[in-house]
């Protein structure tokens, strides 16, 4: 079945073939790059807007009416995920949102992804009681590499930020996930591995995850773990999980007209390869790479190489 949109979604965004959680809607809810960290391997580039200011970033009835149109169609879809270029619990609304779509579609599950920053604050944890998976990152237990790693608003302390987690893992009564993401020669060590050991034993979360980078980061000089440390890593946290690919069977969805402009919003929330577009977008692979080119010829994007292969990127 071929969804036809009626208005132009600015803040929804695939349904993209995620990793875990399969066929994903995302939804934005702030705008690009507006985050409490600046980490250094993010996939959406260097923060631009670094903030602990919680507002209706961008307009609730807005999201609403997009989702309302997207969802008229009853697409299949594994989950409707809060995610995108910043954290989306600094929109305020966010709660709003959420019940919004456990009462209007309770089909639907919804997952949100958050750096868990802001999960000490209480009016935030009530906000997301109702989220049927939260997947938080934490990437360092020590002050010294989480302002390394993750480049904190300095109104961030690690301490409270913990003890948010814990809190919050003891009220959710839902599927609650810790992933911690790997940078070789700073956080992979012995010595901050058994601290995180340690903090993770008391979140007691439901799954840990290991990442690792996959697409370009915000710093070059990021580079990924390799397979055999990430293995080793994985079995010392309690036996984690390691991302991997989650196949997706390409169908059309949402395919039809203004593939130029799907393709520069896919791109310019992450760096995706020609694989990656096809499968989100569901289009035939060499029509991507054909308009890729073109894009790449008038200077509106860029490529970059990396082990996983070529990837397609807005030129800054």
């Amino acid at each position: 079945m071929t969804n036809k949109q009626s208005i132009d979604y600015r803040y929804l965004f695939g349904p993209v073939p995620s990793r875990r959680l399969g066929k994903s809607l995302g939804v934005d809810l702030v705008p690009h790059k507006t985050c409490t960290l600046n980490c250094i391997y993010c996939e959406c580039g260097r923060t631009t807007h670094l903030t602990l200011k919680k507002d209706v970033y961008i307009s609730i009835d807005q999201i609403k009416k997009e989702l309302a149109d997207f969802l008229s169609h009853d697409p299949k879809l594994d989950f409707i995920t809060f995610s995108g270029g910043g954290e989306p619990t600094l929109n305020s609304g966010l709660g709003e949102i959420v019940h919004y779509l456990k009462s209007e579609y309770p089909k639907y599950k919804v997952a949100l992804l958050t750096n868990g920053t802001l999960l000490h604050l209480s009016e935030i944890r009530k906000q997301v009681l109702d989220v049927d998976l939260i997947i938080a990152s934490l990437d360092a237990a020590s002050k010294k590499n989480f302002d390394e790693i993750n480049r904190p608003h300095p109104g961030l302390n690690l301490s409270k930020i913990i003890e948010g987690l814990i809190t919050f893992k003891e009220d959710f009564r839902h599927l609650f996930w810790v992933e911690i993401f790997l940078v070789p020669g700073v956080n992979d060590h012995e010595d901050e591995l058994s601290k995180l050991k340690q903090v993770l034993d008391l979140i007691h979360p439901d799954s840990v995850h290991l990442n690792t980078l996959d697409r370009p980061g915000a710093e070059s000089w990021v580079v990924p773990a390799e397979k055999k440390s990430l293995a080793k890593i994985a079995k010392y946290l309690h036996h984690a999980d390691m991302i991997r690919a989650h196949p997706v069977e390409q169908k059309d969805h949402l395919c039809e007209g203004g593939l130029y402009e799907r393709l520069l919003s896919t791109i310019r929330r992450r760096p995706c390869t020609g694989e990656d577009i096809s499968q989100i977008l569901g289009v035939q692979l060499h029509d991507v790479i054909d308009r890729l080119d073109a894009l790449k010829k008038d200077g509106a994007i860029k490529k970059i190489v990396m082990p996983r292969g070529v990837f397609y990127t807005i030129r800054g």
